[in-house]
Parts: structure tokens; C-alpha cells; sequence
């Protein structure tokens, strides 16, 4: 077992230290400082960055379990403020039990699997089963430490003994599923938003003064043992290693990334054979680049759609869930009038995760303009922002679907909550997420414009683009910490996405004649 993940650290460090000299050399500041391949012969940068390498994946897995461990206690301070202690345990449980059904770890795609198992023919059974205890008894480790730091009570081991063993069973009901289905559960949407919306739910239990306790917990522990290891006799039985991670990383292959969610978005933007039909009157009085959007737009109809549906779906039964439970608690009424009339910056991070636009833009290439690039006239500036106002209209109606929903939610969670005595908070609410919902549709496509960030073969090529993308993140959570009351944040983010919007259209027409094309 350690020498398979020996040779497999190898393996992915090596891909990892050639990656980042490769984008290092390809910045335009080091571009013509290193016009030849001396960087990869450096045996001294190559030790740097495998130390460098090894300290910032370290710190990210200890950080990400922090941030995880943090939100858990943000959640209970607000759920259970008396009794902090038990609302962590609770919402721990929930949250552990959902990672079970859809944060499954053998069947993710990562580029360190095609490379030991595809490429380097490593004994794939092997594979599995070293890796999958390192990583459980890595993840046990991690959280009991940060459950100790929140709880310090010997009771944390009942949940963490529970995380432990319930990834065996979670674990072998996605192998059975894929062997059925051909796919992973989380590509599912009906059963992972149905997962995810029931989990949201039971975390709220502590409002009516239900939690899970460490007694049933442990009685479940005492269950679990002997599942987790018929379970884990099921996993080790299986024979068809190779087939699957070869299966499962074909296309991780074609993208060259090391990132699983690649693999979902690629299964996401393919379309069925039965979509490519088009029914003859949604073309009718169509013309020029109307048409032409026309068509695609029709064709990816369900991969636009489907996301949006759910999450408008999952939208409407969170507000009808909290319009239930205010009713029932008068300190849930008050506490959510305040977050809607002086917090109201939260919903910026919460469009930019509902918003669709990264799904989208990735559609467009890989389904069309990977092939148009190829001719000089689709980059004319005349053509790129005909196309570009036309994308523009259609992307933001797919984006308005859960925000609609949301933005008629919640003047009437805000009338439920007590009410305000300014009617322009009940207008300002509706008309501030539908401006955002807009100015995400726009953000995400100008930069799929001017920063264009694929190759042929679908390789992440632009940094920028990476870097513009995490800015967007870090700004929209950023703005959560922002107190301002609602009609005065609401004004400002009309202008500011009437004032964007200006200017993208004018970087579109005169940049992307440069940018927009095929790396």
C-alpha cells in the first residue's frame, strides 16, 4: 500500500512541477526571458516548486477543513445560540450524512488516476484500496483534531467513528449505482438536488427543538461496523478496476486537468442525439445570426435549462420552507426581517453560485464556436458582437429562471417577517436580484470573450481567465460583510451593472477581434 501511493505522489507531483513551469513560461512577462526548455531541466526550481508544492497542498487540504469546520459553527451559532455545542454535533451529522451519498471518492475523475492507472498500467484494485484509506484515515484524523478545537469533549468520536464508516457504505451504493446506471450518483440531478434540498432541511430541525444526539448516534456507530465491512468485502471484490477508472477518466484525458468537475461540465455540454432535432416552425422568420443562435440555442436547450429548473425548483421550496417556519417562530421572524432589510450583500454570493454562466460559456466552445474560430469572418467585429448581444439575451433569460423565483420569494418572506415601513424595500428587493442575475450573465460572457480560455481539446489555456474567476468569487463574498440598507445597495448595483454593461459592449467590439479565438 505505501509504495502505490509513493509512486502515485510521484506521478502527480511530477505532472504538477512540469504544469507550473509550463505556465510560468507561457506568462507573457517570463514568455521571452525562457524561449527554450531550460526551466525543465533545472533540477534545483524543479526541488523548489515539488517543497512549495507539497507546503500549498498541505495548507489547502488543512484550510479547506477549517473553512468546512467553520461554516458548521456558523450554522449552529445562528440555529441553536444557546447550546452551541449540540447545534455543531447536529449540523456535523447532516453534513457528514450528505458527503456519504454525494461526495463519493473512487469514482472521481483526476488526472492522477488516468496517468497511474491508464497511462502507467498500476494494479487499479491496489489503487483503490490505498488510496481510499489514506484518505479515510486522513479525513479522520483532520476532523476529529478540528472537532476537538470547537467541542474538546471525548463524545466527538461518535460522529467521526459514524463519518469513517458510513464512506464505506457510501462508497459501495455508488459503485452499484454506476454498475446499474453507467454514471456516478452525483450526475443524477433529481437525486442530488433531492439529497442536497432534504439535507438544507434537517439542519433546520434545531428551530423546532429536534437534533440528532450523541445516544443515537452512537447506536448507529454500533450498526454501521458490521455494513462497513460487508460493504467494504464488496468493494475489494470487484475485479473491473481498470475498466471503470479508465471509463471514468477517458475524457479527463482529453481535457489534461486534474480538476473532477471538468468531467461533469464536459458531461454536461454533450448533447443527445434526440436534441439535435429541431422542430421547423422555432426557425420560422428566422435569419442571419438570429438563426444561427437560434439553432444552437435549441440544441443545448436541455443543458441550459435543466440546472436552471432545478435550482429554481430548489429556490421555491426553500422559501415555502421558511415562510412555514417563521410562521411558527416569532425569533425567526425577526432575525430574518434584519438580514433582508440590512444584509441583503449576501445575495451576490448567492447568484454568483445560482448563476449559470461558466456552464453555459463552455457549452458555446465546445459545441460550436471550437469549429466557427476556425474562420476569420466569425472574429469580424460586426459579426462577433451581433453575436455576442444575441448570446447575451438568451444566457440572461436562463439565468432569470431561479432568480424570478427569488426575487418574488422574498418580498414575501419580507411581508411574513413583519413587514417594513418603506414600500421602496419591497420594489428595490425584486428589481436588485434581477440586476444581478443580468450582471452575471454579462461578467461571465465577456470574459469568455475577451479572456477566451480553451484549446481544441478543451485545456484550461488562460490564466487570466482563472484569475478573473476567482476575483469574481472572492468580491461577491467579500461584499457579505457590507451593511447598507437595501434601496440604497439596490441603486448601487443598477448602476454599477448599467455601467459595466456599457463598457463590455464596448471591449467586445474592439478587444475580442484579438481575444476571442483558439489558443
Amino acid at each position: 500500500m505505501f509504495n502505490i501511493l509513493k509512486m502515485t505522489y510521484k506521478i502527480d507531483m511530477t505532472y504538477a512541477i512540469n504544469s507550473f513551469i509550463y505556465s510560468i513560461k507561457h506568462l507573457p512577462i517570463f514568455k521571452d526571458l525562457f524561449p527554450d526548455n531550460s526551466l525543465y531541466k533545472s533540477k534545483k526550481l524543479k526541488a523548489v516548486i515539488r517543497i512549495l508544492g507539497i507546503l500549498l497542498s498541505s495548507a489547502r487540504v488543512i484550510l479547506y477543513k477549517i473553512l468546512y469546520f467553520w461554516t458548521i459553527y456558523m450554522i449552529a451559532s445562528y440555529l441553536t445560540p444557546k447550546n452551541i455545542t449540540t447545534g455543531i454535533l447536529h449540523i456535523y451529522f447532516i453534513f457528514t450524512t450528505l458527503g456519504i451519498i454525494i461526495n463519493n471518492k473512487i469514482l472521481t475523475t483526476n488526472t492522477k488516476k488516468y496517468f497511474s492507472i491508464v497511462l502507467f498500467n498500476m494494479d487499479a484494485k491496489n489503487f483503490m484500496k490505498a488510496n481510499f484509506w489514506s484518505d479515510r484515515i486522513i479525513n479522520f484524523i483532520l476532523h476529529s483534531i478540528c472537532l476537538w478545537f470547537l467541542i474538546k469533549s471525548p463524545s466527538i468520536f461518535i460522529f467521526t467513528i459514524f463519518m469513517f464508516l458510513g464512506r464505506f457504505l457510501g462508497e459501495r451504493i455508488n459503485l452499484l449505482y454506476y454498475k446499474k446506471y453507467k454514471m456516478p450518483i452525483i450526475y443524477n440531478y433529481t437525486i442530488y438536488w433531492t439529497v442536497l434540498f432534504l439535507s438544507l432541511g434537517a439542519c433546520l430541525l434545531p428551530l423546532i427543538d429536534t437534533q440528532v444526539s450523541k445516544e443515537v448516534v452512537l447506536v448507529i456507530d454500533m450498526i454501521m461496523i458490521p455494513i462497513a465491512i460487508v460493504c467494504y468485502y464488496g468493494l475489494v471484490k470487484i475485479d473491473n478496476y481498470k475498466l471503470i477508472y479508465k471509463r471514468m477518466n477517458t475524457k479527463v484525458a482529453a481535457l489534461n486537468s486534474n480538476q473532477s468537475k471538468d468531467y461533469s461540465r464536459q458531461a454536461i455540454v454533450d448533447i443527445k442525439e434526440k436534441d439535435k432535432k429541431i422542430d421547423e416552425k422555432k426557425l420560422k422568420g428566422k435569419k442571419g445570426y438570429d438563426l444561427f443562435n437560434t439553432i444552437f440555442f435549441e440544441r443545448h436547450k436541455e443543458i441550459l435549462l435543466r440546472s436552471a429548473k432545478w435550482l429554481a425548483a430548489i429556490s421555491l421550496l426553500i422559501i415555502v420552507v421558511v415562510g412555514i417556519l417563521m410562521i411558527a417562530s416569532p425569533t425567526l421572524q425577526k432575525s430574518l426581517n434584519n438580514f433582508l432589510l440590512n444584509n441583503i450583500a449576501w445575495f451576490v454570493i448567492i447568484m454568483y453560485f445560482i448563476n449559470r454562466g461558466a456552464i453555459i460559456t463552455q457549452a458555446m466552445f465546445y459545441n460550436c464556436d471550437h469549429s466557427m474560430l476556425t474562420f476569420n469572418f466569425y472574429r469580424n467585429p460586426k459579426v462577433i458582437l451581433n453575436v455576442f448581444k444575441t448570446r447575451l439575451l438568451t444566457v440572461s433569460k436562463v439565468n432569470l429562471i431561479p432568480a424570478v423565483v427569488i426575487a418574488i420569494g422574498l418580498p414575501i418572506l419580507l411581508y411574513i417577517s413583519g413587514g417594513t415601513t418603506n414600500i421602496l424595500d419591497y420594489i428595490s428587493i425584486p428589481i436588485f436580484i434581477i440586476v444581478l442575475s443580468i450582471f452575471f450573465s454579462i461578467h461571465y460572457l465577456v470574459i469568455y470573450y475577451l479572456f477566451q480560455p480553451y484549446d481544441k481539446n478543451m485545456k484550461m489555456k488562460s490564466i487570466t481567465y482563472s484569475i478573473i474567476s476567482a476575483m469574481t468569487y472572492i468580491i461577491s463574498y467579500s461584499l457579505t460583510d457590507f451593511r447598507m440598507s437595501t434601496t440604497m445597495f439596490s441603486i448601487l448595483a443598477i448602476i454599477a451593472t448599467v455601467t459595466y454593461s456599457i463598457i463590455a459592449l464596448v471591449l467586445v467590439y474592439k478587444k475580442s477581434p484579438q481575444t476571442f479565438k483558439i489558443k
